[in-house]
């Protein structure tokens, strides 16, 4: 016995003395407290398992049922091989274990004398982990009917943190255990998921994987499964939570036989430690796969080379219902085989996640390899379908996935860096395959073709997106994301008009998508239509209050708007879920000087140059807002000159620059200065053909020959 079983162990030893040697097996003697021991914790009322066996009549009722399942291996459920490496809480008979039971189910389950029947097993209520740090609930249950096909639905549970925070553990908490079968979480940093709940009436959204970028986070593995028990990561290891980030959880849920509603909780536990060691996710898989009916042993394999060494800390496999066989192994420089996995029947309904006993070195250099084998026969119990019909890749239960996730610890920051990149370019490459693959052997399929075309875009190669993105679009009208995809490139190619109708229809098709609603302002914003631009990011902002670039850009339009409060508000709230956005520190900056705040203005200047050192344009707007702001105590002309000398040096004689000087010698009475660096500024705009400006300057230059200083229109846009 390994793992949390050896307690198994102990209760043959006790029940063999307590029967003298010889005594027959009876549920007082020491069958009770075995079943209490290895079964108890999912077969009790309030347990995920279908009867109780707390008590001796619950087995005896089922005794032809319980040896079926005991001598087929199937109860207690547990996959992994036992000759395969050494997991935590293995859920494993020993053979002494098993003969007693199957001695003691054969001779018809005897109770025995009623006096010696062990106590029942007490499960307290509550968290295990004591009370949680932060509690996510569902607003709402999700309703499972009484009858019907099993159900894959994911539902996203929004944290509300005022900063990021180290996360030292995850509790998972079903609202009914009877119909969740398992669970699993990831967390997104984006709106994908929120936008997937989006499209459907009832809370969450289908399938086990989907159009949401949710991940495992952290390098852990997060989960529940009927009889694990939540426990914090090891010590020196957690992962950040940062604001804005949304927890997906992922139900597996069977009809009971009555209607019931599934709900879970989320308890978070946190800390103030940051991790000492970083883990990360290592994924080998087949997104190729093309099953014919009747195939019995389809084979998935895929292998990696580890740039660096690591230490193998757990692993996840994942198939569905045509899953078979399951094997995972490290061959190393040196010629030895590492094994990491060994699932010799695969069960879609008992899937776990496993840590190790021990850690397992894996040198670098050396390959990981899998080998998936799948059964599309009839003779697959579990086939979802009679007679068998074809099975590829996909996110359905009734389709396939080949997944293996290994969880990794590489020996230092650097090698996590080395380890990451190489796994990023994987994992794309990966990704790529399966969308061509999907995209080829069904070419009806909508989120194939985007999946493409948002590939190409990050490329850099529009045309081949907009063919993808547009086929997409004729298989599915509504869809969202392909109509602001293809607003992105029209708004970079200057097509403005057909960029706004673009993004118009994207809200239309889904009016919770804050990305959307965030460009549309924008790009409103930039044609002057102000309070339309002001109405699409205050939608933005309703639908997601943590998306930070729509705080950013609803920040702009209320500058523009001479609003400088409620932008500097809406600027906070942006830094507050996304700290590191320089658009906000510079814009912020802006708001600070119309605030009358300069000092506080140039550092935050300095806080988004820290960020984004390269963005000259920031440092010249807020030189020039210090130089011309319309209200006199806001104006600061000696904090502008001193900027402008520092961008001077940097960018040398640039007409902007030129320009910004200018303004701060008028602003105090030095008009022939002013005028002389007006001249000059002059020559060099038209010089690089900037009409825009020149316009500006030869205004300001007739200003400052009539001794007077520029001051900018109290609402002005772009200059």
């Amino acid at each position: 016995m390994k793992g949390s079983t050896r307690a198994g162990v102990t209760v043959a030893v006790v029940m063999a003395t307590a029967c003298g040697g010889d005594e027959a097996p009876t549920w007082a003697n020491g069958v009770g407290e075995l079943v209490h021991s290895e079964c108890s914790v999912c077969h009790n009322p309030e347990g995920s398992a279908p009867f109780s066996l707390l008590e001796h009549q619950g087995a005896a009722l089922r005794v032809d049922r319980i040896l079926e399942a005991v001598t087929e291996g199937r109860m207690p459920p547990w996959l992994p091989a036992r000759d395969g490496p050494a997991m935590e809480g293995e859920r494993l008979l020993d053979e002494s274990q098993l003969h007693t039971l199957v001695s003691w189910l054969e001779a018809g389950a005897p109770e025995g004398d009623p006096d010696r029947a062990p106590s029942a097993p007490e499960f307290p209520d509550g968290w295990t982990l004591g009370e949680p740090d932060l509690v996510l609930d569902m607003p709402a249950g999700y309703p499972v009917p009484a009858e019907g096909t099993e159900i894959f639905r994911n539902f996203v549970l929004s944290p509300d943190l005022e900063g990021p925070r180290w996360v030292r553990a995850i509790e998972l908490r079903p609202g009914n255990t009877k119909v969740v079968h398992h669970a699993t979480v990831r967390v997104d940093p984006t709106s994908s998921s929120r936008l997937e709940d989006a499209r459907y009436p009832l809370p969450g959204f289908d399938d086990m994987f989907s159009r949401s970028e949710a991940r495992a986070p952290g390098g852990f593995f997060l989960g529940w499964t009927p009889g694990r028990v939540a426990s914090a990561y090891p010590e020196g290891m957690a992962w950040q939570l940062k604001p804005g980030m949304d927890f997906v959880v992922q139900m597996h849920l069977r009809p009971t036989g009555d209607p019931v509603e599934a709900t879970v909780a989320v308890g978070i536990y946190f800390t103030d430690q940051p991790p000492e060691e970083i883990p990360l996710i290592l994924r080998l898989g087949g997104q190729t796969m093309n099953i014919p009916p009747g195939e019995a042993n389809y084979e998935v394999v895929d292998e990696f080379r580890v740039p660096v060494a690591v230490e193998a800390l757990g692993v996840y496999p994942h198939a569905h219902y045509l899953g078979k066989t399951m094997e995972a192994w490290a061959e190393t420089p040196a010629g030895d085989t590492v094994p990491l996995l060994d699932i010799p029947r695969w069960d879609f309904n008992w899937q776990d996640a496993y840590h190790y006993e021990e850690r397992i070195p894996i040198p670098a250099g050396s390959v990981l390899k899998i080998r998936y084998v799948f059964d599309n026969s009839a003779e697959n119990p579990l086939n979802p379908f009679d007679p068998p019909q074809w099975c590829g890749y996909g996110p359905s239960s009734a389709d396939e996935m080949a997944e293996f996730w290994l969880q990794v610890l590489p020996e230092s920051l650097d090698d996590v860096v080395t380890l990451a990149s190489a796994l990023q370019g994987k994992d794309l490459t990966d990704r790529v395959m399966g969308w061509e693959h999907m995209a080829a052997i069904n070419p009806d399929d909508a989120s194939a073709h985007f999946a493409l075309g948002s590939h190409a875009q990050s490329e850099g190669r529009p045309d081949e997106a907009l063919s993808a993105y547009e086929r997409a679009l004729a298989l599915e009208p509504g869809y969202a994301q392909a109509h602001h995809n293809i607003g992105l490139i029209q708004e970079e190619r200057g097509q403005i008009s057909e960029a706004l109708r673009s993004f118009e229809a994207a809200v239309e098709s889904l009016p919770g998508y804050p990305a959307a609603w965030s460009n549309l302002g924008r790009l409103r914003a930039t044609q002057g239509d102000l309070e339309g631009a002001r109405a699409a990011l205050m939608s933005a902002v309703d639908v997601d209050p943590t998306h930070a670039e729509a705080l950013n850009n609803l920040a702009g339009v209320l500058l523009d708007l001479g609003r400088p409060e409620e932008a500097e508000a809406r600027l906070t709230e942006a830094l507050r879920y996304e700290p590191n956005l320089a658009a906000a520190r510079f814009n912020r900056a802006l708001a600070l000087v119309a605030l009358r705040r300069g000092e506080d203005a140039l550092l935050e200047l300095n806080r988004g140059l820290a960020i984004d050192g390269a963005n000259v344009g920031a440092a010249m707007a807020v030189a020039w807002a210090l130089a011309t702001d319309p209200d006199d105590e806001a104006r600061r002309p000696e904090l502008a000159g001193d900027l402008a000398s520092q961008i001077r040096g940097i960018v040398g004689d640039h007409p902007r620059v030129l320009d910004i000087q200018a303004a701060v010698f008028a602003s105090v009475g030095r008009y022939l200065d002013a005028a002389r660096l007006a001249e000059e500024g002059l020559r060099l705009a038209r010089e690089r053909d900037d009409g825009g400006l020149v316009e500006g300057l030869a205004g300001r230059l007739e200003l400052y020959r009539n001794e007077r200083p520029y001051v900018r229109p109290a609402r002005e846009g772009d200059r």
